[in-house]
């Protein structure tokens, strides 16, 4: 095989991996509103749900950023969360968590919380 061959199949192999790196995809903004009646705070859901779907990777000591660690952080980033990982009436997200395994009522409840200032 010819080196310009070879080149070529090694550019065709990194182009895929080249068109993940960069901006990350994100979704639409779910619409979700705070309901007057809303009972979601950090201790009865937040802290729970991002310790099991966020913390492995956007904890204080995982690899990706933005970290969610504190309720701080979410709020700071509680727009990025709604595309990513949030459902409402406009749209339900599943980007994160990258295996896809949340149940579309908690992203349901992920975007009213956010949505009430993640209280």
């Amino acid at each position: 095989m010819s080196l310009w061959k070879a080149s070529g199949a090694l550019v065709l192999f990194l182009v895929p991996l080249v068109a993940g790196c960069g901006e990350e995809e994100e979704g639409d903004p779910t619409g979700s509103t705070c309901p007057d009646d809303s009972t979601l705070t950090y201790e009865s859901f937040g802290q729970t749900f991002f310790a099991t779907n966020c913390l492995r990777c956007h904890g204080p000591a995982g690899p990706e950023s933005p970290k969610f660690g504190t309720v701080e952080q979410i709020r700071a980033n509680s727009d990025e969360i709604d595309r990513k990982a949030a459902a409402g009436p406009d749209s339900v997200n599943t980007i994160m968590p990258e295996d896809g395994s949340v149940a579309e009522a908690e992203r349901r409840k992920l975007g009213e919380w956010l949505a009430c200032g993640a209280p």
